[in-house]
């Protein structure tokens, strides 16, 4: 039996490593069975029992009591589990890759994160316990014993040292919150709130209009990486960057000098949901906060507006939504608005045809019945142009994350290989872990792959950056502080979302998130971020939303 800490706390995470590990174990043959299901629920009451039956004799009817509220909490904790680890099922992977493969990678991941967390004499009887559980359904599961053998190699490689933490925080964090919303609609969005025509010569004339915008927004581009190019080179940390901002290849540039203000608003994944666009636009007072600001910079903070990607797929406005409106307030205000590629801005050609670089691609795959394959090439090749990251000041804004070590160590050399092709790509897929360091092998067994703490750190120190700011996972509080005891911080916000936000299916797991965005503020010295809840359900209104007050039509 797993001896289990004293501490409350410390216990609580060797039982969640148990149930997740187990759970895991239930999944890798494709069918987690009752038998299996039955071992689990049985194993948690004898651990509650040993753990009650350590603190002496006790009543008989107080034991009882504390043993069934225990194993209760547990039990609610293993179903919980369980609806995680199916979730997974549904994440977004690369076109191409196999479904299966990249969730048992994901679990692995988890399971290694947790494990590394147990002593040496915990592991081994885990150990022991999965050993029991593969042999509960009464038949030895290949892929189980695979797994099992893996994970127990993993844990005997060696661990970073972390030399250089510090205890000393940069950025402060505060709680999240909540936002009014102005009581008025803005005439700026009613010019492209219409929904696509189900006419097919109208929304041939929609789509033209929207590749205008394309066209419109690469020409913008285009002026600004000629004015940028090259700026990049040479320099290998962002405190060696200087003079106003600038677009060198795929990555935006702010240097800050002096202690000018600003102010950021951040948005994560929009995934179709305009009504979150529009909700965090006016409650952030974007706008008007760009027009006090020009009028009077010496008193008032510098406003941006930071999209980190990921605008189509999984709501009902991706092209003719979120991405349009995106795209107009870019072309508004060009100097206040960064658009970052996420995965899912990416598209392939294969065999002469146009496919989502991603599965399942929900906005090409409802129109490309409708439209010609030239349409998508053109966004193809749009999403191509689309800038991959903004370092502004000390502050790293992309959709993912950081390179895997092997790449790296094979291409890494300074701030210039932003631009990679490779570094960019890997940038748009990779996730944090809670594990200090992932290993090698863990790192190439899927196209969306994690790293550790002390990875992160050491890619954070070599750029000079203190605040890396990303998407890409959806977490249901819609915000995540990942190292909240460092120094060098990593925040994750996702933007899509809400129980009753009928941009999404009605069946989407999207609907579990509270939508967030963030806002960033440096006054003096000091450099403050704000996560807030987004209202989208106030921008469903008919007044306030015109998809919601005109005919359907179709959805992108």
């Amino acid at each position: 039996m797993i001896e289990l800490s004293k501490d409350p706390q410390i216990a609580e995470r060797q039982i969640e490593a148990v149930i997740f590990y187990l759970t895991t174990c239930g999944y890798i043959d494709s069918e987690f069975d009752l038998r299996e299901k039955s071992f689990v629920r049985s194993f948690l009451r004898k651990l509650v029992t040993a753990r009650v039956d350590q603190q002496g004799d006790l009543d008989p009817e107080l034991r009882f009591e504390q043993i069934e509220q225990q194993h209760e909490h547990y039990v609610e904790l293993f179903q919980q589990v369980d609806y995680e680890v199916k979730s997974l099922f549904t994440e977004a992977v690369a076109d191409g890759e196999d479904v299966d493969k990249f969730v048992i990678s994901k679990l692995k991941l988890r399971c290694f994160e947790l494990f590394e967390g147990l002593s040496e004499n915990n592991r081994g009887a885990l150990l022991q316990i999965v050993d029991d559980f593969i042999n509960a359904d009464g038949v030895v599961h290949p892929e189980e014993v695979k797994f099992r053998n893996e994970l127990a190699a993993l844990l005997g490689q060696a661990r970073m040292t972390d030399d250089d933490a510090t205890s000393e925080a940069v950025v402060a964090i505060e709680k999240p919150t909540e936002k009014p919303v102005p009581k008025n609609d803005h005439p700026f969005f009613k010019t492209f709130e219409h929904h696509y025509s189900a006419d097919p010569a109208q929304i041939r004339s929609q789509i033209e209009a929207d590749i205008r915008l394309l066209e419109k927004t690469e020409a913008k581009w285009a002026q600004m990486r000629s004015a940028g190019n090259g700026k990049l080179q040479g320099k290998r940390r962002v405190d060696e960057l200087e003079g106003e901002g600038f677009l060198d290849g795929h990555v935006h540039c702010v240097p800050q000098g002096g202690n000018r203000d600003y102010e950021l608003i951040v948005l994560g994944d929009l995934h179709g949901c305009y009504s979150c666009l529009k909700g965090a636009v006016m409650q952030s007072e974007f706008m008007e906060k760009v027009r006090r600001y020009r009028a009077d910079p010496e008193n008032n903070p510098d406003v941006r507006l930071v999209l980190l990607g990921d605008y189509i797929d999984r709501g009902r406005f991706s092209f003719n939504g979120v991405l349009r409106g995106v795209l107009n307030l870019f072309n508004t205000v060009p100097e206040h608005v960064f658009v970052l590629r996420g995965n899912h801005e990416y598209y392939i050609e294969y065999g002469g045809r146009i496919y989502g670089g991603v599965k399942p691609a929900d906005a090409i795959n409802s129109l490309q019945t409708l439209l010609p394959d030239e349409v998508f090439e053109r966004y193809l090749k749009f999403f191509e142009q689309m800038p991959n990251s903004l370092l502004f000041d000390n502050l790293l804004f992309v959709h993912g994350g950081i390179p895997r070590d092997e790449l790296l160590q094979k291409k890494w050399h300074g701030l210039w290989n932003l631009n990679d092709d490779d570094i960019r790509f890997q940038m748009l897929w990779s996730d944090p872990s809670r594990a200090e360091m992932v290993p090698k092998d863990l790192q190439a067994a899927s196209a969306r792959f994690a790293f550790g703490r002390q990875q992160f750190r050491k890619f954070m120190q070599h750029i000079g950056c203190s605040l890396l700011v990303r998407g890409h996972e959806k977490f249901n509080a819609g915000f995540r502080d990942h190292y909240p005891r460092d120094d060098i911080r990593l925040l994750t916000v996702f933007s899509a979302g809400g129980v009753a936000n009928e941009d999404l299916p009605e069946d989407s797991n999207y609907r579990d998130v509270r939508p967030m965005a963030l806002t960033i503020s440096r006054t003096g010295s000091e450099t403050k971020v704000t996560p807030w809840a987004i209202d989208y359900r106030s921008y469903q209104d008919p007044d306030r939303n015109a998809f919601f007050r005109d005919d359907p039509g179709l959805t992108s």
